[in-house]
Parts: C-alpha cells; sequence; structure tokens
C-alpha cells in the first residue's frame, strides 16, 4: 500500500515537473537585450521589427520596459537609413514620437527619454531636412538637457557626439570634437558595466572606428578594430558600417 502511494506521489511531481517544463517561459527584458545584442552582433536587423513589436503587444507600462523598446527603435532606424528605407524609418520614428511624448509627461526629469527625444528630433532632420531650423533647437535642448540632468548618463554625450558627427561642417559639424563625447561616453558605459548585451555600446565603438577612420587616425582604429572583433567576433559588417574607401586607405 505504502509503495502505491509513493509510486502515485512520484507520478503527481513528475506530471507538474512536465507541466511546467513544457509552459512557455516568460520573456523578460534581459532576454530581449540580448536578442537585439546578438541580432546587431551578427549584422542581422531582420527580427528587430518583430522583437519591438513582440514588446509593444505586452503593453507594459513599466519604464525600464519602454526605454529599452525605444532604444531599439532608435537602432532600427538609423539602420533602415542606412539602407535608404525612410517608410520604414518614419513608421518607427512615429511610433517612438507616441512613446516619448507619454513619458517625458511622466518623467520629465529622466536623462535617458531626453537623450532619445534629441535623438529622434534629428531623424526628423533627416526625413525632412527642411524643418531643420524648426527642429534642430529642439533636438540640441533635449539632448543638453540629458547630460545637465544626468551627467552619468552617456547617452546624451552620444548624442551630442552624433549631432556633430554627422552634421555638415558649415552647420557646426566637427569630427574631432563628435569624438570626445563619444569617449566620454565610452568610458562612463565602461565603468557602469551593468550588461552583457549592450548592443549601444557596441553601436558606439562602431561610431568611434568610424570616427577615427574619417580624421585619419588609422593606427588608433585598428587597434579598436582589433579589439572589437576580439569582443564581438568577425564583425563582418564593420567594413559597411564604417566605409571600405576608409579601412582600405583609398
Amino acid at each position: 500500500m505504502e509503495g502505491t502511494k509513493n509510486n502515485a506521489l512520484s507520478l503527481i511531481i513528475l506530471l507538474v515537473f512536465t507541466t511546467l517544463v513544457a509552459m512557455p517561459q516568460k520573456k523578460d527584458l534581459a532576454y530581449y537585450q540580448c536578442d537585439f545584442f546578438e541580432s546587431y552582433r551578427a549584422g542581422n536587423m531582420t527580427p528587430w521589427t518583430g522583437l519591438i513589436d513582440e514588446m509593444a503587444k505586452t503593453k507594459s507600462t513599466d519604464l525600464a520596459w519602454q526605454t529599452e523598446m525605444i532604444k531599439a527603435m532608435y537602432g532600427l532606424v538609423g539602420y533602415e537609413f542606412g539602407l535608404h528605407d525612410k517608410d520604414v524609418a518614419r513608421k518607427y520614428v512615429n511610433k517612438a514620437d507616441i512613446y516619448l511624448n507619454n513619458l517625458l509627461e511622466k518623467y520629465p526629469n529622466n536623462a535617458q527619454l531626453h537623450s532619445l527625444a534629441g535623438a529622434f528630433y534629428g531623424y526628423k532632420i533627416a526625413l525632412a531636412f527642411y524643418k531643420a531650423p524648426f527642429l534642430g533647437p529642439k533636438s540640441m535642448f533635449h539632448m543638453d538637457k540629458a547630460i545637465e540632468l544626468d551627467p552619468a548618463e552617456p547617452m546624451g554625450y552620444i548624442e551630442k557626439g552624433n549631432s556633430l558627427q554627422y552634421r555638415p561642417a558649415v552647420f557646426g559639424g566637427d569630427k574631432i570634437e563628435a569624438l570626445k563625447f563619444y569617449r566620454k561616453a565610452l568610458a562612463l558605459i565602461e565603468a557602469k558595466n551593468d550588461s552583457k548585451c549592450n548592443w549601444q555600446k557596441m553601436l558606439l565603438c562602431s561610431f568611434i572606428l568610424k570616427n577615427l577612420y574619417e580624421t585619419n587616425q588609422t593606427s588608433e582604429a585598428e587597434a579598436l578594430l582589433t579589439q572589437m572583433q576580439k569582443e564581438y567576433g568577425s564583425m563582418g559588417w564593420i567594413k559597411k558600417f564604417v566605409g571600405a574607401e576608409f579601412m582600405d586607405g583609398k
């Protein structure tokens, strides 16, 4: 009789365990961060739209969750601009706009949100250059506000660097000054060391690498490239990102 009870108990435990294993595991923030990271590292951005849409469908009101989703939209829009696909870029600029407006109303002193707002104003200018006189000051306001609110937050410095890196020299662009902001941001990210799946650090290193090649700091660029390949793998996409004409010394 005792043996029958033990067998029955064992069977119940086995069934419960099997059910738990079979249940779909909840995808937390770390899951998405690492999926974005691995996809970016492989040079395959195709999964990003699905991942972003999947995150949106949860309708989470968590600030960190929504901020990560907007960061992913930021990365995706930049990639789509690289592909010259302004339709997809515009779609996610508009989506990010809704989230940013709502979140900045709730969290007006959040430095990351201001950094992202500054970045997306920059994207809006890229979609319609004639709006630059109106949107440019708004972009700069948010970048400066981000640094003012939290000088230890890297994103404000990244966007200040991008503004100087990609703005024409006649409108104040300065690649040497951009590099200073990039270096500051990288130092802050490395000091935090809070994520093994930080695709934004990888992107920032790519910005720095591009800048170094474009400003003829070739030795430092090659040293950084070697370091990045040790950390991230072959990075077959990096030459296209930087520009073969710079990396091949043409």
